[in-house]
């Protein structure tokens, strides 16, 4: 079995921290002696080293691990941040926990509290709500918190989001570039402030394009989900305007959408023109023109994991928005895989605002 720091100290004689020292290859920055080093390597050999991690915690006052808050976990979007930032948690030694809260304030409060309460040096949030963490702790808890994707106004803590108003005008104006009518923007949870935000560009390429009731176009749903996009996609049949082209919120708002046309009218018309926020590689089975935004999830990931660093050693005082852009692809049709533009947007740029 392999034995402890504490236990390779008893039967070597020396001290806990001169064997410490040596297992993490420090022996000779504190010049510790050859021959003291090789007794203590050929034991760990022998044997194998294994660190008391709740020993270290209580007396370093941290436990190496990173409390991550989603409000679900199936929406590809949040699963790959996810896998981002286990990474990142891997390649520093930490440990990351996650929970979901299906966009229940509720269930938030009660994920947040349970991560403080087992001692997560930090939390990385991505709110259904105006966060305010403070009165789920001890007065004297200083807790690290970072919100991403979702920054609302007035919020005190560090934020780290993608431009979703320059994704809203780039995937607008890609739509609105194949010359098919624009028949409605299907959105899901309009209220969020990435929605607000993707609207808030929506508009604006309306409006440049002589499009002035651009408000009449906009179908909205309290929930986001495929149920949302298929009770929207209702709507928008029940007006009678068969869509030319429609854009959706998210992939679930248009796998929602897309499943309600094909009931509907039996198939989906392959002149049909998309436009989704998010990406995944199954867009591409579709016979239609896709356009999405993907956001870089390895890009918010990386910030906010950079963000809670610098909360840690106190470097950043200021709540300060980090905007990540967004990456338009082009998908389905016969063009299948082919992107209009492989780079990322440029306007919004990966600095602070």
């Amino acid at each position: 079995m392999p034995k402890t720091v504490a236990e390779i100290a008893r039967e070597t004689g020396f001290s806990v921290t001169t064997v410490r020292l040596i297992a993490s290859g420090q022996a000779g920055k504190y010049r510790i002696s050859e021959a003291t080093a090789k007794i203590v390597e050929e034991q760990i050999r022998r044997y194998g080293f294994v660190v008391n991690h709740a020993a270290r915690s209580l007396k370093l006052r941290r436990t190496d691990t990173i409390g991550l808050v989603v409000p679900e976990l199936s929406n590809a979007f949040f699963a790959r941040l996810m896998s981002g930032l286990e990474e990142l948690c891997r390649g520093s030694g930490l440990v990351l926990l996650t929970s979901s809260t299906n966009e229940n304030p509720e269930l938030e409060d009660r994920a947040v509290r349970s991560l403080w309460a087992r001692g997560v040096d930090g939390l990385i949030i991505a709110p259904c709500r105006t966060p305010d963490y403070g009165r789920l702790f001890a007065k004297t808890t200083k807790m690290p918190i970072v919100v991403v994707d979702r920054a609302y106004p007035d919020s005190r803590y560090p934020a780290v989001v993608s431009d979703n108003v320059e994704a809203g005008l780039a995937l607008t104006r890609a739509v609105l570039a194949t010359g098919a009518p624009l028949t409605a923007f299907l959105c899901g949870q309009a209220e969020l402030p990435t929605i607000s935000g993707r609207i808030r560009g929506f508009a604006t390429a309306c409006r440049e394009a002589g499009i002035s009731n651009w408000e009449e176009l906009i179908l909205r749903s309290a929930e986001n989900s495929v149920g949302a996009g298929r009770s929207l996609m209702e709507q928008l049949l029940e007006r009678g305007r068969r869509p030319a082209s429609f854009m959706c919120s998210s992939l679930m708002v248009l796998e929602g959408a897309t499943q309600r046309l094909k009931e509907r009218i039996g198939h989906i018309p392959p002149e049909t023109i998309m436009g989704t926020f998010d990406d995944q590689e199954s867009l591409d089975f579709l016979p239609n023109r896709v356009f999405s935004a993907r956001q870089n999830e390895g890009e918010l990931a990386s910030q906010a994991f950079a963000r809670l660093k610098e909360l840690h050693s106190e470097k950043m005082l200021q709540p300060e928005q980090t905007i990540v852009p967004f990456q338009l692809i082009r998908r389905g049709g016969v063009c299948g895989a082919l992107r209009a533009d492989a780079g990322l947007l440029q306007s919004g740029g990966s600095g602070r605002s």
